[in-house]
């Protein structure tokens, strides 16, 4: 069974029920994402195929088609909000203990995270394209409308990297004078290695003398 045909369906007939779209929209979006990893990838993928589900339910409805579309993102972006709470409270538990932010996977989560908002919207975009011209038209208006008065996941992903990324930039600092160090280091052992090979050679040579 193709899970994305599933939840594709279940887009669409979401959209066809007419009634609280936006709460069904968001139970679909959820129930989805917790069946996956939280990847960015696999958001990407989630919404791509809700907006694909709810293009099909939009396309058949007698309700406003912007109106739909409007309800529906909103559902969505309640749903990857709360994949965006769920990311800041596992970077705050490994944080707690004692996990460092220099561990690539921590690392690698953050900067998913910073990109988030915008693929999210790229990935409502690119699914948009298999519609029909009135659908992509609406699409843009919803959109813009939304992003004129920002996604609620924008303003956690904010508060996420406001906590998260001065953290991040400590850590930056940190390997930079730990790199630094570590050239001291090396520069201060070379210069004894070369200082013991000197005296070496030094008394090499006053040995030879003293023979002859």
């Amino acid at each position: 069974m193709d899970t994305d045909e599933v939840l594709k369906g279940l887009a669409r007939e979401s959209v066809k029920q007419g009634e609280n779209l936006r709460t069904a929209v968001r139970e679909v979006t959820l129930n989805a994402l917790k069946s996956r990893e939280l990847t960015l990838a696999e958001i990407k993928r989630v919404v791509k195929t809700v907006t694909e589900g709810v293009n099909l339910g939009a396309a058949s409805s007698k309700i406003d088609a912007e109106r739909v579309l409007g309800e529906a993102l909103a559902g969505m972006d309640d749903a990857v909000l709360r994949a965006v709470q769920a990311n800041h409270i596992a970077l705050q538990q490994l944080s707690a203990q004692g996990q460092s932010l220099r561990e690539s996977h921590l690392k690698k989560a953050l900067a998913e995270l910073e990109r988030l908002e915008d693929e999210f919207v790229a990935s409502v975009k690119e699914a948009t394209k298999k519609g029909s011209k009135q659908l992509k038209d609406q699409w843009a208006s919803v959109l813009q409308q939304k992003q004129a008065v920002g996604l609620e996941t924008a303003a956690q992903i904010e508060a996420t990297m406001e906590q998260f990324g001065d953290q991040m930039r400590e850590v930056v600092k940190q390997q930079r004078r730990t790199a630094l160090k570590a050239a001291e280091v090396m520069a201060e052992n070379f210069t004894t290695l070369a200082n013991g090979i000197l005296i070496g050679l030094t008394e090499g040579l006053q040995q030879g003398k003293k023979k002859k």
